[in-house]
């Protein structure tokens, strides 16, 4: 092997996503299932409806989802933790916007010994006094060391500003709202979500037969009269820039976050558009960060994303930096929303890396069923369309420095942008 001379690089090949299984129990509940690799592993992911948009106080739902783990009506939290801990297999919870998860990692031949165990946590979780205020104990101990950070402050700001004052997903917890929440209102609120009909299993691993016939039969066994609803999002209307700034005396820096108003997922400009986010602040070669942080040195790192939801979405940047750079951050980031218009500024160059770093990501995606089902899952949860890792895969192929312009020019609006800042 010649060191001297680097490896040739290929490009990227027509990326195909394998197809992934679709089964309807008898009582509604939908798996989706994915068979690949090598190794007798799988993970299994409980979807149920109800997320922080239908919490009906801030916290309850990511708090009940988070003690589904700590008892059952036959099992302690201590057995279950022993009966995870002996078959080797590891469960953690989560929660969405409209969603809240239960995912199980286990060896295949160690399934049976744990897949009745799931199904407790699901149909017969019972909320345990005890256990609920230790982790409530928890959970006041960690708002109270987060509100210290100015990210806290105008995080809390921000969302507020894009959702409304009293949305749901605009409401923050506090030590007294997590205090007063009862296993009551938690059992209530996880039994009233058990709508089987918008239950969703997502199976990936090594998949057998057998393991498919176990999971079938075991959640045959879930059965419910409840309807539940998810909440539909409205957004306030933005029609001039929106600023907050949160005085934080003492700290060393300011946290920075912005958003922009725009079109959510179902558009047609979405993929594009979250291509020109991209290119603004979504990797380490975007121009956010080569600007502020490689040649200004104005912070250790800034980014944008788009913030998508069916029908709306939000650019959105973060940042910190030294409290007394604060104005020249904020003039640089609304410089290169401007730059970002102009198809003149872009190069080939950055052209090539930013289609690299698409299709890279696209690549990554295929690297195992685990990954696989992750994008499969996310697009059940989001409601895009069958075919938006496609369009992203020929939006990289073709980009072009008019489309990303024309992309800025009709969706970077700065003067619907909203400003919070928290910091000395």
């Amino acid at each position: 092997m010649n060191r001297t001379i680097a490896p040739y690089i290929h490009n990227f090949g027509t990326l195909t996503l394998p197809e992934v299984g679709r089964t309807v129990l008898s009582n509604g509940i939908t798996i989706h299932t994915i068979s690949g690799g090598e190794n007798d592993v799988n993970r299994l992911t409980i979807t149920l409806p109800g997320g922080e948009a239908e919490s009906p106080k801030a916290g309850l739902c990511s708090l009940a989802t988070s003690m589904l783990l700590e008892g059952t009506l036959y099992h302690t939290g201590e057995e279950i933790a022993n009966i995870l801990e002996y078959n080797g297999a590891w469960i953690n919870t989560s929660t969405s916007t409209h969603h809240s998860s239960i995912t199980l990692y286990s060896l295949n031949n160690r399934l049976p010994a744990i897949i009745d165990l799931l199904v407790e946590l699901v149909d017969h979780s019972c909320f345990p006094d005890d256990a609920l205020n230790m982790i409530k104990k928890r959970r006041i101990s960690k708002i109270e060391i987060d509100r210290e950070k100015v990210t806290y402050h105008s995080g809390a700001a921000i969302r507020r500003m894009i959702y409304g004052e009293n949305h749901p997903l605009a409401q923050a917890e506090t030590p007294k709202t997590i205090a007063e929440i009862t296993a009551d209102e938690l059992k209530h609120f996880h039994h009233s979500r058990l709508d089987t009909n918008n239950v969703h299993i997502f199976l990936a691993g090594k998949i057998t037969p057998e393991i498919m016939a176990l999971i079938t039969t075991s959640f045959s066994k879930v059965h419910s009269e409840q309807k539940f609803n998810l909440s539909p999002l409205s957004f306030p209307t933005i029609s001039s820039p929106q600023k907050e700034v949160i005085s934080r005396p003492g700290s060393l820096q300011s946290a920075i976050n912005m958003a922009i108003p725009s079109v959510g997922r179902s558009n047609p400009d979405f993929v594009p558009l979250r291509a020109a986010v991209t290119a603004f602040g979504g990797y380490f070669g975007s121009r956010l960060m080569l600007n502020i942080r490689e040649d200004k040195g104005l912070t250790y790192g800034i980014s944008s994303y788009l913030l998508g939801y069916k029908n709306k979405s939000f650019i959105y940047i973060a940042t910190q930096t030294d409290c007394s750079k604060t104005p020249i951050v904020i003039e640089e980031i609304y410089n290169e929303i401007e730059r970002l218009k102009n198809p003149a500024t872009y190069t080939e160059d950055e052209i090539i890396r930013l289609s690299q770093f698409q299709l890279s990501n696209l690549a990554s995606v295929l690297d195992s069923p685990f990954s696989v089902m992750d994008l499969y899952q996310t697009g059940i949860i989001a409601d895009t369309t069958p075919d938006y890792f496609d369009r992203q895969q020929k939006l990289a192929h073709n980009l072009t420095p008019e489309l990303l312009a024309n992309m800025a020019n009709k969706y970077f609006d700065t003067e619907q942008i909203c400003t919070a800042i928290a910091g000395a």
